[in-house]
């Protein structure tokens, strides 16, 4: 071990920067909690810190999409603090990440504070815990290191805090029914695509959580706590947590949970402060700031306050208690020195026991093996690369024992020669099992979010999870290569096969070019062009100047290797003059703004076309539409709350749009709208009534859930002769409530559940399961020359379902 010795003038050094550290009260200028800090003057206040003691060191890690700093705060002893780095991997030698011996020097505690912009006591709190820490617990950073990250939402924060100062009465009212409790449509909680963030870290669709991720991966911690807030009528809630737990968390870290549990509710019976343990908030699905460092051997823990966007400086709850902000920040204070206290104390168990996690083989499956078209592996392989899960390809032609996902059962599955490979014999490998596993074990079918997300259902893939040990060797994203065009050619044509065609097409219509698809397979130019194929043809491309030029420099951005068509004359199947092989006009889209939508939906398809898509989209607000008609081609309505389709000026207006050939594409509860109305094929099925009369008051939630899903996967019978079903050998659809469609009348049933229709994975109640038998999941009906396409499910939930992808793309080009 390395030692170091500070000479006196160092330490007066650190004495007399340490004494000019003043608290957030003095730095502001106000008491803590009697107004919002804005996320520029809590950037000045850390730097403040960092400029006045030897304890702190800020370390910036990237900016929002509105361009506001996001930043880390590390918190220990002088020593320490010039030592990051070593200690860093030597940290990450217990994890295996590093290599060199286990040891068990430091205890790493991680603080993220404010990941839904408008539970905004935490960050309000995070200063007044790393002052305390620098000022008043230097004890305990002698062997810890404290992580603080003050915002992980600084845009949604700000929009909360922004719209709180300019609403407020003054002095602040408490009664919950005046305007300054009640947010805008587009609020605080959620970033600045509406997402929430509190879902996204595992899968990392958000620039936020992308450049977050990097940071957590470089120091996986010991403890990691993530502060919220909820309803003004709940008292405090802190771990242990809730079942259902998932089957990887160790014993450990339930028995530490209560460890920390403990030392908090010492210090809030002290000051006779309400709380709760064990119920509401679990630990399963895989994308939370309490289970993903927890399935990365973290005691990971979600605390929360009462409080939210409702709250503002203070609000009377029903039990007539005024609910200060004040208040709230001394809660969320409480917990986080009680979090460093524990932690600090416990580091050598701390240290075993994660070590333990990490050395742990006891993996249910030994690999999982994928295979699928090379795009769609190459998105998968780079996804968990973005999660340090490194992924193998398969050696040789291998028949894989072990279950078949597509089977659903134990079997035999053959896989090619490179095919994916994915070993849980890696420091991340009971991650990879979260993740991939392809059914989750459930100790308790209430639950707080989603009961299913295997990813190799969303990419849509032949999978085997299997026990056994399978040849590989490193694997390798397959080549990029390129296509010489020459306009002497007809033209050029590419399959469609992925999303990533998907991007490449929206490419080529943005630039302007022409483009066509087939309706029917064709063979030509030497090769089998199935249905949907991309055609860039030379005579469609007459009056484009440079159209070669553009479509060498778009083929080459997205790595596509053209396949040169000399003859419009097909050898078998229409030519391609014929009616069969169709013209793509490029659409002009909008999406449709009205408080009926859901903001999270709202703002997944924001997020599609900006920066997944990359086409354009025109944003109408509801009281603008019938004047934007005249400019677009498409409407997206978002899943959303709508009241039923009536006889209206504006709804006559809609109407005669979709019949000179406007297309409606309606997402998940947007359905509604049109659902079991005189003017649409659409009709919604019952689902059967549970009679409640003699259930007893105590056991009518848990019977409750027999009528609903939480979050489920289904596999899919598909039309693949119907556009939407393009490019698709295999859907599953993730089910997200009950809600089940009839199939549809003389209308295009594209993707239906069929009469023997069960979840493969995930919870539906057995009454919600009736409903969904040979029910409509994608379809569209025919209305003059436009069309309504009806999308049950919602295809684009919280971004990560890549095959709901590749259906709305279709749903948007064919």
């Amino acid at each position: 071990m390395v030692r170091f010795r500070f000479s006196p003038l160092f330490l007066l050094f650190s004495f007399l920067v340490n004494a000019q550290v003043q608290s957030p009260d003095s730095f502001l200028g106000y008491t803590l909690g009697t107004h919002f800090t804005r996320h520029h003057e809590v950037v000045d206040y850390y730097q403040h810190l960092e400029d006045n003691s030897a304890g702190i060191k800020l370390h910036p890690y990237g900016k929002t999409n509105e361009g506001r700093l996001l930043q880390l705060a590390f918190i220990s002893s002088p020593e320490n603090i010039e030592n990051l780095e070593a200690i860093r991997k030597k940290h990450l030698q217990n994890s295996g990440i590093e290599k060199g011996e286990t040891n068990d020097e430091k205890v790493i505690v991680w603080l993220s504070y404010n990941v839904h912009g408008n539970e905004s006591s935490s960050t309000e709190a995070s200063m007044k815990t790393a002052h305390a820490l620098l000022t008043k617990y230097k004890e305990w950073l002698k062997d810890t290191v404290v992580i603080l990250d003050p915002c992980i939402n600084p845009d949604g924060r700000d929009r909360y805090v922004n719209f709180y100062n300019q609403t407020k009465s003054m002095p602040y009212d408490n009664n919950g029914l005046t305007r300054e409790h009640r947010e805008s449509w587009h609020n605080g909680r959620s970033n600045h695509y509406m997402f929430d963030l509190n879902r996204d870290w595992a899968w990392l669709t958000q620039v936020e959580s992308q450049q977050r991720l990097k940071q957590y991966n470089k120091w996986l911690p010991h403890v990691h706590v993530d502060f919220h807030e909820q309803g003004i009528n709940s008292p405090y809630y802190f771990a242990p947590a809730a079942e259902p737990l998932h089957e990887v968390i160790t014993d450990f870290q339930k028995d530490f949970q209560n460890t920390l549990g403990k030392n908090h509710a010492a210090y809030f019976d002290k000051e006779g402060w309400f709380y709760f343990t064990k119920q509401r908030f679990d630990l399963l699905y895989p994308s939370y700031g309490d289970t993903y460092p927890t399935y990365l051997g973290a005691i990971g823990m979600t605390y929360e306050q009462a409080g939210g966007g409702g709250a503002g400086l203070g609000i009377n709850n029903s039990e007539n208690i005024e609910v200060t902000l004040i208040d709230r920040i001394a809660h969320h204070y409480t917990t986080g020195i009680s979090t460093v206290e524990t932690a600090s104390k416990n580091k050598t168990i701390l240290n075993k026991n994660y070590q333990d996690y990490f050395n742990d083989q006891n993996f249910k499956y030994k690999n999982f093996v994928l295979e699928g078209k090379p795009d769609k592996i190459n998105a998968i392989a780079e996804f968990l690369n973005h999660h340090e899960i490194k992924s193998y390809a398969l050696e040789k032609n291998t028949t894989v024992k072990g279950y078949d996902y597509q089977k659903q059962k134990v079997g035999s599955t053959s896989f090619s020669k490179n095919a994916l490979v994915i070993p849980t014999d890696q420091p991340k490998g009971k991650m990879a099992q979260v993740l991939l596993e392809p059914q989750t074990k459930l100790s308790d079918s209430i639950t707080y979010d989603i009961t299913a997300w295997s990813l190799p259902y969303a990419y849509g893939l032949k999978a085997n999870a299997t026990k056994e040990s399978v040849a590989s060797t490193p694997f390798l994203s397959e080549a990029k290569t390129y296509t010489t065009l020459s306009k002497e050619t007809y033209g050029y044509a590419h399959p469609y096969t992925s999303f990533e065609d998907g991007q490449f097409l929206a490419a080529l219509l943005k630039e302007g070019l022409g483009v066509r698809y087939n309706s029917v397979p064709i063979a030509n130019s030497g090769k089998l062009w199935e249905r949907g194929s991309i055609f860039i043809l030379k005579g469609d491309n007459l009056k484009t100047e440079s159209y070669l030029k553009k479509l060498g420099e778009i083929s080459t951005q997205f790595g596509k290797k053209l396949h040169p068509i000399t003859t419009g004359y097909s050898s078998s199947g229409p030519d391609l003059g014929a009616a069969e092989i169709r013209l793509i006009k490029a659409p002009k889209i909008a999406v449709l703004r009205t408080d009926n939508a859901s903001t999270l939906s709202y703002g997944e398809i924001w997020h599609y076309f900006e920066k997944q898509l990359k086409y354009p989209l025109m944003q109408v607000d509801e009281g603008r539409l019938e004047m934007s008609l005249a400019e677009i081609d498409q409407l997206l309505l978002p899943n959303g709350y709508y009241s039923k389709w009536n006889d209206s000026e504006l709804n006559d207006k809609l109407m005669e749009w979709v019949r000179k050939g406007g297309k409606i594409i309606a997402l998940a509860g947007a359905l509604n709208h049109f659902a079991d109305t005189d003017a649409f094929k659409l009709k919604k099925k019952d689902a059967s009534e549970t009679d409640t009369t003699l259930i007893p008051y105590g056991e009518l939630e848990r019977n409750g859930i027999s009528q609903i899903t939480t979050g489920s996967i289904f596999p899919v019978t598909l039309d693949k002769t119907n556009p939407l079903s393009f490019g698709i050998n295999q859907y599953y659809t993730l089910k997200l409530n009950e809600d089940a469609f009839s199939l549809l009348k003389n209308g295009d049933n594209a993707a239906y559940l069929s009469a023997n229709a069960a979840p493969i994975s995930g919870f539906m109640g057995y009454k919600a399961l009736d409903s969904q038998k040979k029910s409509l999941l994608f379809g569209s009906e025919d209305m003059g020359r436009g069309s309504i396409v009806y999308l049950v499910d919602n295809v684009l939930f919280r971004g990560f379902w890549y095959s709901g992808k590749m259906i709305f793309a279709n749903a948007l080009f064919f």
